[in-house]
């Protein structure tokens, strides 16, 4: 097995070999430790509420709200959860007026809106994974809530206590 120069079936040097496998030792130890720490923990799927917002949604679009209503992510067709309520308040939008201050006006014809979906998914730090596609604060994302189709931001992710 082992030759007169240290080599096993007369190829690989013991020592080498002891080399290899301490460093993919090391390498092994790292990874788990080091690396793993670095990647969001996931837990186990569960119902989780998402708030969407919109400052200035058509009011024709709002009163196309269902409750109940399946909201689906336009853009991959991925199904999010289901509308469990929302509130309509007045438009908010900004402008600069003649001394450079922005100042909130309002919009006619127009609310801001915040849709809150209950989902089922992963939560991470921050975040909810859905269908594979990861959710944050601050996302903008096209939805259907019912008939009602729009360009939302997440403006909250929380567990469904």
């Amino acid at each position: 097995m082992i030759d007169d120069k240290g080599r096993l079936f007369g190829k690989v040097s013991i020592v080498d070999l002891f080399a290899i496998i301490v460093v993919g030792a090391v390498i092994a130890v790292v990874y788990f430790n080091v690396g793993a720490s670095g990647r969001p923990q996931t837990s186990a799927e569960q119902a989780v509420y998402i708030t969407f917002f919109h400052p200035a949604l058509e009011d024709f679009t709002v009163g196309a709200l269902e409750m109940d209503a399946p909201v689906i992510n336009d853009t991959n067709d991925t199904f999010m959860g289901r509308v469990v309520g929302w509130e309509v308040g007045d438009s908010i939008s900004f402008m600069t007026d003649i001394h450079g201050n922005e100042i909130a006006t309002p919009h006619g014809y127009r609310s801001s809106v915040a849709i809150m979906a209950r989902v089922y998914g992963r939560l991470t730090e921050g975040a909810v994974v859905l269908d594979g596609n990861i959710y944050s604060v601050g996302t903008e994302v096209v939805i259907w809530a019912g008939m009602a189709k729009t360009m939302l931001h997440i403006s909250d992710i929380r567990t469904a206590n």
